[in-house]
């Protein structure tokens, strides 16, 4: 298991503050509980010293995390109506319509549990 977690707005706003005391990182690191190279990096990916906001790093990470998902797929409306018509009018099963889609090298990729 992992022992590492994602820096949370709390966090930033701690790195925030003492940026603005002039902390070194060390101390930083310290306040806020992880190691000096995260609050280093921390700081040098999002403006450096001198250009860091707490809120709109976290905006910026937010919109990161959102997009890194991956789509639902019944969020396709031609998906999904082919998938309920295969369902109610032709009465197939998931794993039928699974099958039928890898079966015409369909652009459209599904498991039978989705």
């Amino acid at each position: 298991m992992s022992s590492y977690n994602h820096l949370t707005l709390k966090d930033r706003e701690c790195i925030l503050l003492g940026v603005t005391l002039k902390d070194t990182y060390q101390v930083i690191a310290q306040r806020i509980g992880c190691s000096k190279a995260t609050v280093s990096r921390e700081i040098k990916r999002n403006g450096g010293r001198k250009a860091y906001s707490a809120v709109k790093v976290q905006e910026n990470y937010q919109g990161r995390r959102l997009k890194s998902r991956r789509p639902r797929l019944l969020t396709n409306l031609k998906l999904r109506d082919f998938i309920l018509h295969c369902i109610v009018q032709r009465q197939w099963s998931p794993e039928q319509i699974s099958g039928r889609l890898a079966h015409e090298n369909s652009e459209w990729r599904i498991s039978y549990n989705t």
